[in-house]
């Protein structure tokens, strides 16, 4: 997909992954593809428009939380898709870089949005003197447009009587605890020596989407010659699908009317 009217970045293009082998992933948002390096051996990944979009939006202000709205602003411009979109590309973002477990790579801030930590950047000015911020912190950090706005509100509550801060942590505990972002719950299954691993933000979801693409399952099972993994979730009215094999990892999209007529040649380029 072309990118016009979008002004060129220069983003810190080497990120220091959470993976144990010491691997570096190098950023090409003009390829949409990141590149990860290790014991000289490199593993193109093809990310795709919109989660490269997304890599590059986090990018371009490590450290800094970026809203979700503006996220699904950015990485999908030219259509309008739910929060379920984001979540899964964000999950696939973490795979990728290794760090589906910790979380550590792409932080999430609760009702807030993501945030790219500058630590894993390895070009990154001065890095080694940024620390981590705790959890807490990253529950407070202010956007920097919002700064004194926010410290004219902290001194207003700092002046509240104890009634008011103990029923205010009250209501905070509950947004946080009860209304927490959705997470991406993930279901697997093997067909022969093919692992496959489907992705949804809801329980239903993802029944639904194991159904939906049982057959097409069975069939790039029987398409892949070697050992494939194959990681499936649904984003709007496409089904996305990341073929990861040793050295190489590609993904393609599945408009989901069409799911059945899709010919093998196109299921065998994801297997190339």
């Amino acid at each position: 997909m072309p990118r016009t009217g979008t002004q060129e970045v220069q983003p810190a293009l080497v990120i220091r992954t959470g993976r144990s082998d010491e691997c570096q992933a190098h950023f090409h948002p003009d390829r949409y593809q990141l590149v990860l390096c290790r014991d000289g051996v490199e593993e193109k990944v093809d990310l795709g428009f919109s989660g490269s979009r997304l890599l590059e939006r986090l990018l371009r202000v490590p450290g800094e939380v970026v809203a979700r709205d503006e996220l699904l602003a950015f990485a999908w411009s030219d259509r309008i898709v739910g929060q379920g979109s984001l979540n899964q590309q964000i999950y696939a973002l973490r795979q990728v870089l290794g760090d589906e477990k910790k979380r550590e790579i792409i932080q999430t801030l609760p009702r807030r949005g993501y945030m790219l930590s500058p630590k894993f950047l390895v070009n990154f000015d001065n890095v080694a003197d940024v620390p981590a911020p705790s959890f807490f912190e990253q529950l407070q950090l202010p956007r920097r447009a919002n700064r004194t706005a926010n410290q004219q509100r902290l001194a207003t509550l700092m002046v509240a009587t104890a009634v008011v801060a103990l029923l205010s942590l009250i209501v905070f505990t509950y947004i946080y605890y009860a209304l927490f972002q959705s997470q991406v719950l993930v279901a697997e299954r093997d067909i022969g020596n093919k692992h496959f691993v489907y992705a949804a933000t809801a329980p239903q979801a993802l029944a639904q989407l194991q159904s939906d693409t049982a057959a097409l399952s069975v069939r790039v099972a029987g398409l892949a010659e070697q050992p494939v993994q194959f990681r499936l979730g649904a984003n709007a009215g496409f089904f996305e699908m990341l073929c990861v094999q040793r050295d190489t990892t590609r993904w393609m999209m599945i408009n989901r009317a069409q799911i059945a007529k899709v010919a093998d040649e196109q299921l065998r380029s994801c297997l190339q």
